[in-house]
């Protein structure tokens, strides 16, 4: 009787670690699959042809934004009717924001834009001064 009753403890017990060890596993494959899922996700894509507008203190100003590339290896550059092409350098995306800067006239100025969708607003920082950057996609 004392065989059988440790016979019965000893499989209960490899029962309850059989399921233990299963639902570790389980919570384990669910966190990968929902890592794969949140990887599968495509990354915002911002190149293209997009129309913008600066708020300077004498007046807006307007051009074009051209962004080409891939993730990593993005350019960009502001067709103006004042200073023609400006090459934007340093260009850095994350997530759906993208920062640079541009030489103009000797100065140079910081750009940031936060895009949504085909839509954007940010601001181009000379010195002390923000001014608002607003734009919209025309073309990818």
């Amino acid at each position: 009787m004392k065989n059988t009753n440790l016979i019965k403890s000893g499989l209960a017990l490899i029962v309850i670690l059989l399921f233990v060890v299963g639902c570790a596993a389980s919570d384990t494959a669910n966190t990968s699959s929902t890592a794969k899922k949140a990887k599968k996700e495509k990354a915002y894509d911002p190149t293209g042809t997009w129309e913008y507008s600066v708020e300077a203190p004498d007046g807006a100003t307007s051009g074009k934004l051209l962004i080409q590339g891939a993730p990593g290896i993005y350019t960009a550059s502001l067709e103006t009717d004042q200073f023609g092409t400006i090459e934007i350098g340093d260009v850095d995306f994350q997530g759906t924001s993208m920062t640079g800067s541009i030489d103009v006239m000797g100065n140079t100025a910081g750009i940031e834009c936060n895009f949504e969708g085909d839509t954007f607003s940010g601001a181009v920082y000379l010195g002390e001064d923000a001014l608002p950057m607003e734009g919209r996609r025309v073309s990818k």
